[in-house]
């Protein structure tokens, strides 16, 4: 890998400048036009989908709903914020292999810390516009590692890498299961669209890594020093013999959610085969990519559409995809939006401290 400068630029630049998306900036999208317009064209594509694509008896649906075990859903729900954990070790590992906070990341915050951090962004990502979420997550590590805003931001950009090549992995596996069950509908556009995505996010790692300096040096100075600090953020969270320690996480993460998944399927009472169980959970993540807060209209209709191909009945998919999306969804709202208030009025009360420390 090519020499990259060191930080040029202060935790306080990062923190301040009117780009980086701090709690204000934060509220503004919330509370702004574009993610009115995201929720208002979830909201049509939805009830477009459910009055004149998908046939339900709503009676059904409700007794459904009603009938959901509680001890089941309540073991999805500690199997989802388990996942958080997982998703929050493997963020430290990747921000020390980084050196972010210091030389062999002293100054990372422990793995709870940083989970809460990753529930936040993802409430962030359910209530704003274009996954601000990401973002928040790349200044809330700067602030807590006094590192810059754009070397932190890099390794939230190397774990959905990590994201993505493991559920692709996931993703065959799940078709190669379903083949195997000799299931005819596996849907080729999950498959394609994951091997798609991470081809193209390795595709820019490799850009960056062959033409990094080059492309710095093409962009305005104003630019620059923030560009290599991404760059180096991003390409120095991959180091070889930390990377498979990573990825296991990265499953571990995912096999959770799919468990979620299961054991809803199984709160309502219905027999599902768990390769279909795989592809529809991975199918929601992929879903939530789209910049509607929280993929809203397109997950609901979507993932109902994928269960109904599998051959649950219209009703039964509907049930599934409402009482999932209370977990997967409305938790993430209740949940991170509570840390989110307490967390910052905290550090309110804190005083910030002047004094950088140089990763």
């Amino acid at each position: 890998m090519s020499q990259i400068p060191p930080n040029q630029q202060t935790p306080q630049d990062a923190g301040h400048d009117s780009g980086v998306p701090n709690v204000a900036t934060l509220r503004r999208r919330v509370l702004s036009i574009p993610t009115l317009v995201a929720v208002l064209i979830g909201t049509a594509l939805l009830a477009f989908a459910l009055w004149r694509i998908f046939d339900f008896e709503w009676d059904e649906v409700w007794t459904n709903i009603k009938n959901v075990d509680p001890a089941k859903y309540m073991l999805a729900v500690v199997l989802y914020y388990l996942s958080f954990w997982f998703r929050g070790l493997r963020w430290r590992l990747i921000a020390r292999t980084a050196n972010i906070g210091g030389d062999n990341g002293r100054n990372v915050p422990g793995t709870i810390t940083l989970s809460g951090i990753i529930l936040m962004g993802w409430f962030a990502n359910s209530v704003a516009f274009l996954r601000l979420g990401d973002a928040y997550r790349g200044w809330a590590l700067a602030r807590e590692t006094k590192n810059d805003f754009p070397s932190s931001l890099g390794t939230v950009v190397a774990e959905r890498v990590q994201d993505m090549a493991a559920v692709l992995v996931l993703v065959l596996a799940a078709a190669i299961w379903l083949t195997i069950e000799g299931d005819s509908k596996v849907p080729g556009w999950i498959v394609f669209a994951s091997f798609v995505l991470i081809t193209a996010l390795v595709m820019g790692l490799l850009l960056m890594r062959v033409a990094g300096e080059r492309i710095s040096r093409r962009l305005p100075s104003r630019f620059e020093a923030t560009y290599v600090n991404f760059q180096r953020g991003t390409l120095s969270s991959f180091s070889g013999r930390d990377i498979p320690p990573q990825l296991a996480l990265g499953i571990v993460g995912w096999i959770l959610e799919i468990a979620r998944f299961y054991f809803v399927a199984e709160a309502l009472g219905m027999d599902i085969s768990f390769g279909i169980i795989m592809f529809a959970a991975l199918a929601n993540a992929m879903l939530t990519t789209i910049p509607t807060p929280g993929g809203f209209g397109f997950v609901e209709g979507g993932l109902t559409g994928l269960l109904i191909l599998f051959g649950r009945t219209d009703n039964e998919a509907l049930s599934l995809v409402v009482i999932d999306r209370t977990i997967s969804w409305l938790s993430v709202v209740l949940f991170g939006g509570i840390l989110f208030v307490v967390w910052h009025a905290v550090k309110a009360k804190k005083p910030t401290s002047t004094s950088p420390t140089n990763s």
